[in-house]
């Protein structure tokens, strides 16, 4: 009964059954042609249709294309093993245990590891005689880089101007080393703190600071000097830091760089330029000053003794007619008197003692020299074992013309103990201090760079018929120009820039007259050189003449011009014209310009002018082929 009723189910639901198997096998199907994608590709995990793949493939190479048009991105900073290496330099075998490879001395018993130690800090000595020159001329200065492997006087070089601000010392050497001495090495310190390395100072820098005047006669702020474009150690003393967490090495990495000799005269005594036209060579401030001061003398005394002989010569040939001329008696007579004067005494008698004479002999300019070579340091000198203080001085090859500066000085040591915990309570302080200072001296006096060009205005221009109508001012441009000031007259009108570029015609003519002197003895022979140009261009600007009338002490009624000029800040200043209404700055620089002209013309016409000589416009060491 059961299986009929089972049948005709079946029977009266067979439509049913038939169609949910079709339904089961479509889903089947469509889960596996259609959702399951049986021709799909895996790519990076993810399962792709064909045409979906191309689409993917492009749009990560657009993405890699626009990541390849940025700017790389700073590379991770990677782990430092400068400190694990200068760790090991000290004790290569710190691993192994020390107990097992120390014996103990005979006496002293078992030798225990290293045990904190305690410095006080030494003091570094003030300097002393602090003195400041400066020096203008023409100087060769390098066109490359100079460096360690290529020094100031290997380098090829051009002569150019050069304003060289110089800034001496003394330093007591001994002083500094008996400190360093004492409190690294003392008798005082336990026999496991004393150290010599320690005991030796290394010098880090001597440090030069400036500040300018204001135009409201106010100073700025100290900078600190940078080395000269000549200094071989440049960039190993300017990349110095000042405190341990500047510096990616330890303190003994920088003793080991510094503690050498080149370097350490470098510091000390750094190299000063070349001069190839200038009155004299460089020295330090005190020398100097004193070789100008025995060659101003010299000009004097060579001016009065040609005066003299001037007037010793006309004299003579006044009085020549009216000088009776000795008879052989007469001659013989005073001859003999003279003689006899000579070799006796007071009241007649022989004078049998010797003549005495004078045998002090009156300081010249090569004393001077002498005496600063014996301050220079050479590879014979051991800073260590000096007993007098020690010349130091330092260079400023970056003064701008036309501005006032005021300098300061101090020297810096490297601290031997520098990122240690060896340090007393009070001066924990130092332990992040890389370099131990001295104190700053006292500002120098103030030093005033000259400018390159100076405008002078000479007098005015105006119509014969108005003298009101001012035509143009008439302007000396005086110009320092490889190694000497040269001047040239200018007539401007308003609206135009003073000054142009102008044939040195005052340097062809005294090369031509020395030129033809010589010409006259070699048997002809041309110069074959053309004149040299002069840019005379300044950064003024005439703008407009102004006339104002002044009423002298007698009641007299006298006009006054004055220029209205553009400066180099675009600002509108004026000036008198004519000498005698300039102010007392003016006519000092004025005098000054005229003097050293003058002197340089003399110099010109004296033995450089012989044959034999370097002719004018020439450096030294060319000679005429």
């Amino acid at each position: 009964m059961k299986n009929k009723n089972i049948l005709l189910i079946l029977e009266n639901h067979v439509d049913k059954i038939v169609l949910g198997i079709i339904a089961l096998i479509s889903i089947s199907l469509m889960w596996v042609y259609i959702i399951g994608n049986p021709y799909g590709v895996e790519v990076k995990g993810r399962k792709r249709n064909p045409s979906q793949i191309d689409s993917y493939i492009k749009k990560e190479a657009d993405q890699l294309y626009a990541k390849l048009d940025k700017a790389a991105g700073p590379m991770p900073k990677k782990k430092s093993f400068l400190l694990e290496y200068e760790k090991l330099l000290q004790c290569p075998f710190s691993d192994i245990s020390v107990a097992a490879t120390l014996m103990p001395n005979p006496g002293v018993g078992d030798l225990q590891g290293q045990e904190d130690r305690m410095y006080a800090l030494p003091k570094i000595p003030p300097l002393t005689d602090v003195q400041i020159g400066s020096m203008r001329g023409a100087a060769q200065v390098p066109i490359e880089q100079v460096g360690p492997d290529q020094s100031y006087e290997m380098v090829p070089k051009e002569v150019e101007d050069v304003d060289l601000v110089t800034i001496s010392s003394r330093f007591d050497v001994q002083a500094l080393f008996n400190e360093f001495q004492q409190k690294f090495a003392g008798p005082r310190l336990k026999t496991a703190w004393k150290d010599q390395r320690l005991a030796k100072p290394v010098f880090a820098r001597l440090e030069l600071q400036r500040r300018v005047k204001k135009k409201d006669e106010s100073w700025g702020q100290w900078e600190r000097v940078s080395r000269t474009r000549i200094d071989s150690y440049r960039d190993l003393l300017h990349d110095l830091p000042m405190t341990m967490g500047e510096s990616q090495f330890g303190v003994d990495a920088w003793l080991s760089q510094y503690d050498r000799q080149d370097v350490q005269h470098d510091i000390l005594q750094p190299e000063a330029y070349l001069f190839t036209i200038s009155r004299t060579e460089w020295m330090s401030p005190e020398f100097l000053d004193e070789v100008l001061e025995i060659m101003e003398k010299e000009e004097k005394e060579a001016a009065r003794e040609k005066q003299e002989q001037r007037g010793e010569r006309s004299t003579r040939t006044g009085d020549r007619r009216r000088t009776p001329k000795p008879s052989r008696r007469d001659s013989g007579r005073d001859r003999r008197g003279a003689d006899d004067f000579m070799g006796m005494g007071i009241g007649g008698q022989e004078n049998t003692r010797p003549r005495r004479e004078d045998t002090r002999k009156e300081r010249d300019a090569d004393d001077v020299r002498e005496d600063f070579e014996k301050e220079l340091l050479d590879e014979k000198s051991d800073i260590g074992s000096m007993r007098d203080s020690l010349l130091i001085w330092a260079h400023d090859d970056s003064a701008e013309p036309g501005k006032t500066y005021q300098y300061r000085i101090r020297i810096g040591v490297l601290n031997p103990i520098a990122g240690k915990d060896w340090f007393q309570d009070d001066q924990a302080d130092f332990k992040n201090q890389l370099v131990l200072w001295s104190d700053y001296s006292e500002p120098t006096e103030a030093v005033s760079i000259l400018k390159r060009v100076y405008v002078f205005p000479m007098g005015v221009n105006a119509d014969k018929d108005a003298p009101e109508d001012i035509e143009s001012v008439q302007v000396e441009v005086a110009k320092y120009y490889m190694g000497r000031w040269r001047d040239f007259d200018f007539d401007v009108v308003p609206g135009q820039l003073v000054g142009y570029e102008v044939e040195d015609v005052q340097e062809e003519d005294e090369t031509e007259n020395a030129m033809g002197d010589f010409q006259l003895m070699a048997g002809g022979m041309g110069t074959g050189q053309d004149p040299e140009m002069i840019d005379f261009t300044s950064d003024i600007t005439l703008v407009d003449v102004i006339r104002e009338v002044a009423w002298g002490s007698r009641l007299r009624a006298s006009t006054l011009y004055k220029m209205l000029y553009y400066d180099s800040d675009k600002k509108i200043q004026q000036a008198a014209i004519g000498k005698s209404n300039w102010d007392s700055d003016v006519r000092r620089v004025y005098s000054e310009i005229q003097e050293s002209m003058k002197q340089d013309v003399e110099q010109r016409r004296g033995p450089s002018m012989m044959p034999g000589g370097p002719m004018p416009g020439m450096m030294p060491g060319m000679m005429l082929q």
